[in-house]
C-alpha cells in the first residue's frame, strides 16, 4: 500500500504547480483582475484628453464590440454620435475586428504546446462625409504572448482572457488616441429630448408631446420637426389656419425660425389620434442655426443640436 502511494504520490505531484509558481500566478491574476474592477467601475486616469469635434458617425463592418466601445467614450467626452453620415464633421470606419492565436514554440522533450501568441487587429479609417480622407485606412495590431502550463489549465484560461480583454482595451485607445488629433472644430450643441411621448397610442386618444432642450444655448435656431411611417416622410410646418396647429408638407420646411435662447420648451404635437391612421410613427427634431436651411446632404455645417429621434405607434382600434 505505501509503495502504491508512493508511486502515485510522485504522478499527482508530478501534475501540480510549484507552490511558488501557484502564488506568483495567483498574484498576477488579482492585480490584473483588480485593474478590470477599476476600470469598470469607471475609474480614469487625471488629465484625458478631448476632442476637438462634435458630430461623428460611425460605421461598423465586423468590427461591432470596438465600435460601442469607441461610441461609448465619444459620449462621454463630449462628442455627438450621429445616426446620418450627413450630419457628421467625420465618419469613422472600423472593420475586421479580430484576434488569433498561434503556437510559438514547443516543447523538444515531450513534444507538447508550451507557447502561445495572441494577434489583435482591427482596421481603421476616417473620412468626411463628402470622403474627404482624414485618416488613411491602417490596420492597428496588437501581439501578446503566454506561456501555457499544462498542470494549471484553469489559471491559464483565465490569464488568456485577461489578456484579451487587455488587449481590447489598448485596441480602443490607440483608435481614441488618433480620433484626438482630428481638428475639425468644436461647436456647443444643445441638447433635446421629446417629452410626454408614449410608445402606444389609441384610436381617440389625446396625444401631447413637448419638445425640451436641456442645456443652455447663447444664439437663435431654427427648428425643424418630421414625422414619417415607412418610408413616406413629412416635414412639420406651421399654418395660418386658426383651427389647425400645423400641417404635413414633404419639401424641407422649419417649423419654427428664428428661436430665442430663452425659448427652450415647445408643444410640438397635441391632437386626438383618428382612426384608420394606424402604423408605426417616427417623430424627429432637429436644431440648426438661424436661417441657414436644412441641406440634407450636409448638414453638419448647420446643426446646433442632436437630432433628437423617437418612435411610437397608432392602433387602429
Amino acid at each position: 500500500m505505501s509503495l502504491m502511494f508512493k508511486f502515485f504520490g510522485k504522478k499527482l505531484e508530478s501534475l501540480l504547480v510549484p507552490r511558488t509558481q501557484l502564488s506568483v500566478i495567483s498574484v498576477q491574476l488579482l492585480l490584473i483582475t483588480g485593474l478590470l474592477f477599476i476600470s469598470s467601475c469607471g475609474f480614469h486616469l487625471r488629465g484625458a484628453a478631448g476632442y476637438n469635434l462634435s458630430l461623428v458617425y460611425i460605421q461598423s463592418e465586423s468590427a461591432d464590440r470596438v465600435a460601442n466601445e469607441v461610441k461609448r467614450r465619444l459620449t462621454e467626452g463630449g462628442v455627438q454620435v450621429v445616426p446620418t453620415t450627413s450630419a457628421a464633421q467625420a465618419v469613422v470606419y472600423l472593420r475586421h475586428e479580430t484576434i488569433d492565436r498561434r503556437v510559438l514554440t514547443v516543447s523538444s522533450v515531450s513534444g507538447k504546446q508550451e507557447e502561445f501568441e495572441l494577434n489583435y487587429r482591427v482596421e481603421l479609417e476616417v473620412r468626411k462625409p463628402d470622403d474627404t480622407v482624414l485618416l488613411e485606412k491602417q490596420t492597428l495590431s496588437l501581439l501578446r504572448d503566454y506561456l501555457f502550463d499544462e498542470t494549471a489549465v484553469l489559471a491559464m484560461g483565465a490569464e488568456e482572457e485577461v489578456l484579451r480583454e487587455d488587449m481590447f482595451r489598448d485596441i480602443v485607445a490607440q483608435i481614441m488616441r488618433r480620433l484626438q488629433v482630428l481638428q475639425l472644430g468644436k461647436r456647443e450643441l444643445s441638447q433635446l429630448a421629446f417629452e410626454g411621448l408614449k410608445p402606444k397610442y389609441s384610436v381617440g386618444e389625446q396625444m401631447v408631446v413637448n419638445l425640451v432642450e436641456k442645456n443652455t444655448r447663447k444664439t437663435p435656431v431654427d427648428i425643424w420637426l418630421s414625422i414619417s411611417i415607412g418610408k413616406n416622410l413629412w416635414f412639420v410646418t406651421p399654418t395660418e389656419n386658426e383651427s389647425q396647429a400645423w400641417q404635413l408638407s414633404q419639401e424641407p420646411q422649419a417649423w419654427q425660425r428664428n428661436v430665442a435662447p430663452t425659448q427652450t420648451r415647445h408643444r410640438v404635437l397635441d391632437f386626438t389620434v383618428p382612426a384608420k391612421a394606424g402604423g408605426k410613427y417616427t417623430l424627429r427634431a432637429v436644431y440648426t442655426k438661424a436661417g441657414a436651411g436644412l441641406d440634407l446632404s450636409n448638414l453638419a455645417p448647420s446643426l446646433r443640436s442632436n437630432i433628437v429621434e423617437s418612435s411610437t405607434v397608432f392602433e387602429n382600434q
